[in-house]
């Protein structure tokens, strides 16, 4: 026991020791380069700010209740109140039937366009890029003008078609909220699949075939358990975006009283403001999202799936034959459902002078984009609010990114991984859970300001500019900055002159993604969004609540080109192929 008791003692006395030689070189360091670890600490200082004040409290506040005394009545409120019950019943549901379409969907389109002879591979990826660029609160605009009960376009040609008394598909239902967003997510898998096909050595797949293999039976038992971890990825993230998922859950689930776990919390924040029972609603998302990504990394980790080394060529595509157009047909429908139809449709209604005018010329006008000239319309003002948060919000991750992957990836300081890991938990976590740590955080002194929603969008899209500062930082080697300081260069100005420059392709690609992720932003801007302080995408939910549905659609049409534009520029920056989706 005493020997015990003498080695813990010596444990803590040389942990001592090494805390303290490292602050005196801190201190050393902080008097010799100043500048340098002045912008590290403010970047710090500004990560625990972003990240782990609204975290903590999030989490804080779930165990107290309104008086401030512990318990765990707010949990036990979510698993055995009726709404909140069924609320996660629902977002459950959501999570496990999305991601079955997808796989479903994107599996079999991701080998078509990648290992057979199909024709129209290069526009089948270009539609689902597009099917994921656009955001699914503003899809499911369309889908209410196509497929509403009483006065959607096509439930109407069907029953005058087939003589129907009733509407034979309801929008306004959880099997419609679950199209919606297979529809929105199915490139999710897609693109992950591609992804992982592409750089497939395929040797593989050719020696299986020389062995006497069939095209089935070489799919099957050979690429498909090597493209398993991009699989897993990819319905991961089709899991945790349905969880998180606001705009279409809000849109389709309020009018009939179908609520999910997203929809539920905002309700919670409703007057009064149930800012306890709305963090404790928030925790369920929370881990079944870290479960997920336990789930991911312990799959990926028992097995080893390395298949690209040294790749000698280009897979040999499989020759489908009569039935090749018949593949380009399948492809051809998800595009039509999940792209031309919903865009057709929010383009043609945001031309109808009336939500229920029949599709003619003569009820075609253009004063639904009148709204973006008027300012007793809120719109303009949700113009040029959206517009002053996204720039600021891309330029500022974008800077901070520079500093946290140098801190990173150029220092030896200890913790320097504790930075990754603060930068990266907020990329895993839902959006709305960080909207409501944001809202206890901040609600005392930036609430009903522009201000409390840049707090949100800075701590959600920070994790975007650290991946591509991070891989762009990786291929610069450490000499070059070396060579600045030895002709004299300060820190500040070898990071300027010779860091920054060459890091220029992954800072213009991630600063132009992070403009259009924050451009069409929903899920957060509509907790803390007050008058005069409303975003594009909350004008549309505002507008789509009031029925005004064809003014809704005006403002969609803007949001999904300028999210087209912006990703098509970072594309064009990045360089073919470099950039499959946003």
């Amino acid at each position: 026991m005493a020997t015990t008791t003498a080695d813990s003692g010596r444990l803590l006395s040389g942990l001592g020791r090494r805390l303290a030689l490292g602050f005196e070189e801190f201190q050393t360091n902080m008097r010799r380069e100043p500048v340098k670890y002045f912008v590290m600490l403010v970047a710090v200082a500004a990560l625990a700010g972003l990240v782990c004040y609204p975290v903590y409290l999030l989490f804080e506040f779930s165990l107290f209740d309104e008086t401030g005394k512990l318990t765990f009545s707010n949990y036990t409120a979510v698993f055995t109140r009726g709404g909140l019950v069924s609320a996660l019943m629902n977002s459950l549901i959501l999570a496990f039937f999305v991601p079955l379409i997808c796989l479903l969907v994107g599996l079999p389109m991701a080998w078509l366009v990648s290992r057979t002879d199909m024709p129209g591979k290069g526009v089948v990826r270009a539609f689902a890029g597009i099917a994921f660029i656009v955001p699914s609160f503003i899809a499911v605009i369309a889908w209410i003008f196509l497929l509403a009960p009483n006065s959607g376009k096509i439930n109407k040609l069907l029953m005058s078609i087939f003589g129907l008394d009733t509407p034979p598909i309801d929008i306004f239902s959880m099997g419609g909220l679950i199209f919606v967003e297979s529809m929105h997510f199915y490139p999710l898998v897609f693109f992950a699949v591609t992804a992982a096909l592409d750089n497939i050595d395929p040797s593989y797949e050719d020696a299986a075939r020389n062995l006497g293999a069939g095209r089935f039976r070489t799919a099957t038992t050979v690429t498909l358990p090597l493209v398993t971890p991009a699989i897993l990825s990819g319905l991961i993230l089709c899991i945790l975006d349905a969880l998180a998922a606001f705009g279409a859950p809000a849109a389709l689930g309020f009018p009939v009283n179908i609520h999910v776990l997203t929809t539920k919390i905002y309700t919670l924040l409703a007057y009064p403001p149930q800012l306890q029972l709305a963090a404790a609603v928030s925790i369920p998302i929370i881990f079944f999202t870290a479960l997920c990504l336990l789930c991911q990394k312990w799959w990926i980790g028992r097995t080893k799936y390395t298949t690209l080394t040294g790749k000698i060529g280009k897979a040999q595509a499989v020759e489908l034959g009569r039935w090749r157009w018949a593949a380009f047909s399948f492809c051809f429908l998800v595009i039509f459902f999940s792209v031309l139809l919903p865009m057709t449709a929010l383009i043609i209604l945001s031309l109808l002078n009336t939500f229920g005018a029949d599709i003619a010329l003569k009820n075609m006008v253009l004063s639904n984009y009148k709204i973006f000239f008027d300012d007793t319309f809120i719109v303009w003002q949700s113009v040029k609010n959206s517009m002053k948060l996204s720039l600021a919000t891309a330029t500022l991750c974008v800077l901070l990114g520079i500093v946290y992957v140098w801190i990173v990836e150029r220092t030896k300081i200890p913790g320097r991984g504790l930075v990754t890991f603060i930068v990266m938990i907020t990329f895993g976590f839902p959006a709305v859970a960080m909207g409501v740590g944001i809202l206890i955080g901040y609600i005392d002194v930036l609430y009903g300001s522009l201000w409390i929603i840049f707090v949100a969008y800075m701590a959600k899209k920070i994790p975007f500019a650290f991946i591509f500062m991070r891989n762009a930082i990786k291929q610069i080697g450490e000499e070059l900055e070396e060579a600045a300081r030895i002709c004299g260069a300060t820190w500040l100005r070898s990071v300027r002159d010779v860091t920054v420059p060459l890091m220029k392709t992954g800072i213009w690609v991630g600063w132009v993604l992070i403009f259009s992720l924050s451009l069409r932003e929903l899920a957060m801007s509509v907790f803390l969004a007050q008058p005069g302080t409303e975003v594009m995408a909350v004008a549309v939910y505002i507008y789509l609540e009031e029925g005004a549905v064809e003014n809704a659609a005006a403002i969609s049409v803007v949001i999904a080109l300028l999210s087209v534009v912006t990703v098509m520029l970072a594309r064009k920056i990045a360089g073919k192929g470099t950039l499959e989706v946003g």
